[in-house]
């Protein structure tokens, strides 16, 4: 009988915890933070698409050395960098402690997430706060791996990525480029938040 009631109570528990990580956040209530690092813009609008729709507070991130704004020169830069290099961040007041849920942004870059990104989640604890990546990419599709990886005591979420269709072949970061881009987000919001 006690075998019995400890399976069906870990089977429970299975149930419980497949639901927590399939189900909605809750994010009434919540203080939630997007922090982004944008290149060419398209991170920024849907960062900033992301704080208007939630309410939330807008933070973004900047390499001390800007990088190239020219899109072939860019992708030079950050291929003679590597995908662990972490640049110097332009100081900041943010206070990660004041926030449940954070989203953070990046361009995907030789198939990873960007470095500023990088710097900035390895310079704060993330520990019990709920971590949501998105991506804007022009090639490589969601690669967001990194985020679980430099986030270890936080809940990480499945995160989320825009694909600019025309970045490669224009060589032109637009938020035009990336089609139907907010009905994607709203429809992504949707999915994994409970307003």
């Amino acid at each position: 009988m006690n075998k019995l009631i400890i399976l069906i109570m870990v089977l429970f528990g299975m149930i419980s915890c497949s639901n927590k990580q399939e189900g909605k956040i809750e994010i009434k209530k919540k203080n939630i933070l997007v922090a982004y690092y944008s290149w060419g813009g398209n991170t920024k609008a849907v960062g900033d698409y992301i704080a208007q729709k939630l309410g939330a507070d807008v933070h973004q991130i900047q390499a001390v050395k800007p990088y190239p704004t020219d899109y072939d020169s860019c992708v030079a830069v950050v291929g003679k960098q590597g995908k662990a290099y972490e640049p110097e961040l332009n100081p900041t007041l943010l206070d990660i402690t004041d926030y449940d849920i954070i989203f953070v942004g990046t361009p995907c870059w030789w198939g990873n997430i960007s470095n500023p990104l990088r710097s900035f989640l390895h310079q704060h604890s993330f520990k019990g706060k709920t971590v949501i990546p998105f991506m804007t990419n022009g090639t490589s599709g969601k690669k967001l791996q990194d985020v679980k990886k430099l986030c270890p005591d936080a809940n990480v979420l499945d995160g989320f990525s825009i694909y600019n269709r025309y970045q490669v072949d224009t060589k032109t970061n637009t938020p035009d480029n990336m089609g139907n881009w907010k009905e994607e987000v709203d429809n992504w919001l949707n999915k994994i938040a409970t307003r």
